[in-house]
């Protein structure tokens, strides 16, 4: 990559720190260089309990890793957000090259009764509309819901309940007319996914994702207990952990780390050992000239995803044509996560 450098942290408070450790670490399948900076933000009345933040760039030969603070390493997790539709995407397509979905069917045909009737019968909506968000589905992600799933996780912090929350909602568009990003797409295939194996979502992108990307340090939350690591979430002067006690879902249920999502991207879109060609292809088309293809943002000649939760920013890009990968997490928010951008080539 022309021009790479170390990415240097944008912050208004950051810690600094006399000793600073440095480790090389070989990379057998990429050849690649990654630098990892981990920041502390703080905000400036919590010098106690420090905002983290981890930037990550891959690029090279080697993997190199610098890393500054007293906690935070390269393999501490935060959740990723919608980063994990990626995840959900692929396992669904793995099932679809196995011949256990099939991407032109009504989704209808894997969802409760309830479910379909309540999101206005889902007649013509099928697997494929779904992955690109093409449904015309509403979004259940509400300030409604959020507030509820707070006040009542176990109750309401499950996936076919969150779905009511989107019942009797008109539909944006008639199906396949337009593009709208509605998280109600991505839940939707993660039931899909439970119904079609008989299995939990969180075991099957163990599956289907994790364990074939090699993937340690990744689950879907609500499935184990939280690591002592994984930090708190910050936003509008509120701190979030009790919330990813509960369970995560299809279209943004992952905590992971940043070797762990680079070792994603490096099986899915540099060994291409995840799909098959047609299934990956398919994945990387923008059938309506919106940006998106199954799970995956396509801009700027880059591909990845952003996601946004409850006190957690994130965003992962790659260049395809060389291989480079700019990861940001943080515990924060409203961090800017356009950083991952600014890091890669035009």
């Amino acid at each position: 990559m022309v021009g790479l450098k170390r990415p240097a942290l944008d912050c208004r408070h950051c810690v600094s720190f006399e000793k600073q450790s440095v480790i090389t670490v070989g990379v057998t399948k990429l050849n690649i260089r990654t630098w990892i900076t981990l920041a502390f933000l703080l905000p400036s009345n919590a010098l106690a309990d420090p905002i983290q933040s981890v930037q990550y760039l891959v690029d090279g030969n080697s993997a190199e890793v610098s890393t500054t603070g007293h906690k935070t390493t390269k393999d501490t997790p935060f959740a990723i957000a919608s980063i994990g539709k990626t995840m959900t995407a692929v396992a669904v397509l793995r099932l679809a090259d196995r011949n256990l979905i099939s991407l032109d069917a009504l989704a209808s045909r894997w969802l409760p009764v309830e479910t379909s009737s309540g999101l206005g019968g889902l007649e013509g909506i099928s697997v494929r509309h779904l992955l690109t968000m093409t449904s015309g589905l509403a979004d259940y992600l509400s300030d409604e819901y959020v507030d509820d799933a707070l006040d009542d996780p176990d109750q309401v912090q499950n996936a076919l309940t969150a779905l009511t929350y989107a019942y009797g909602e008109p539909h944006v568009f008639n199906v396949g007319a337009g593009f709208d990003y509605s998280n109600t797409n991505y839940v939707l295939l993660g039931v899909i996914l439970e119904r079609a194996t008989g299995n939990a979502y969180a075991d099957v992108i163990e599956a289907e994702v994790f364990a074939p990307s090699g993937m340690s340090d990744s689950f879907v939350f609500g499935s184990t207990d939280l690591p002592a690591n994984f930090p708190n979430g910050h936003e509008d002067g509120q701190h979030y952990r009790d919330y990813y006690q509960s369970q995560g879902f299809g279209d943004g249920g992952v905590i992971s780390t940043a070797p762990d999502l680079a070792a994603f991207y490096e099986a899915l879109f540099i060994d291409q050992s995840l799909l098959t060609d047609a299934s990956l292809q398919d994945m990387l088309t923008d059938p309506i000239g919106e940006g998106y293809g199954m799970g995956i943002e396509i801009e700027e000649g880059l591909i990845g995803h952003s996601g946004g939760d409850l006190g957690f920013a994130s965003d992962v890009r790659m260049d395809p044509d060389v291989g480079s990968i700019a990861i940001i997490f943080s515990a924060d928010a409203d961090a800017d996560a356009n950083w991952t951008f600014d890091q890669l080539p035009d």
